[in-house]
């Protein structure tokens, strides 16, 4: 009885039965970029405690190799390509940063002091206890979705790299 009345209605309307997709103001293309500027990344990021460990052990390793001038990490970029990437010098400035070299530091790279305040936020949030740890990752969710600072600043980054290589700065 079902397949008849399928035909039938299919012999009126030759659009019935068929999956048409209505276009509705969340499909453009202009409003999932919008969406997805406003999309955080830090706080996923802070929801994973292992994760936090991770980054931030690997950014203190690089940072105390930097700082006592002994040999770090190189930039695979910079030695394959010859090309400066956006986060060279990122770590020699941030060690100047924890000397005292504020000027030097910020000559060296821009953002040394944004990211350095990012790694001692991943230090602070190791510790934290679960409860306050799910807070704060809360409230740094609802500050990527509202500003969109994540995305500025990487786009700002992206921008201060591309003036470092056409060494307009």
């Amino acid at each position: 009885m079902q397949i008849m009345i399928t035909k039938i209605a299919e012999s009126y309307n030759p659009a019935y039965g068929q999956n048409r997709k209505i276009e509705t103001p969340g499909d453009s293309i202009d409003y999932r970029l919008l969406k997805g500027f406003f999309t955080p990344v830090l706080a996923p990021l802070l929801q994973n405690r292992w994760l936090i460990c991770i980054f931030a052990a690997f950014g203190v390793a690089q940072l105390l190799l930097v700082f006592f001038g002994l040999t770090a990490w190189q930039c695979p970029i910079n030695e394959t390509l010859g090309i400066i990437c956006p986060g060279c010098g990122m770590t020699t400035a941030m060690a100047m940063l924890l000397q005292g070299h504020w000027h030097l530091a910020v000559q060296t790279h821009a953002f040394a002091p944004v990211v350095l305040i990012l790694l001692l936020m991943l230090l602070v949030a190791i510790g934290l206890p679960a409860s306050y740890l799910r807070k704060f990752s809360r409230r740094v969710e609802r500050l990527e979705q509202k500003t969109g600072i994540t995305a500025i600043l990487l786009l700002s980054m992206v921008a201060y790299w591309l003036l470092r290589i056409f060494d307009f700065i």
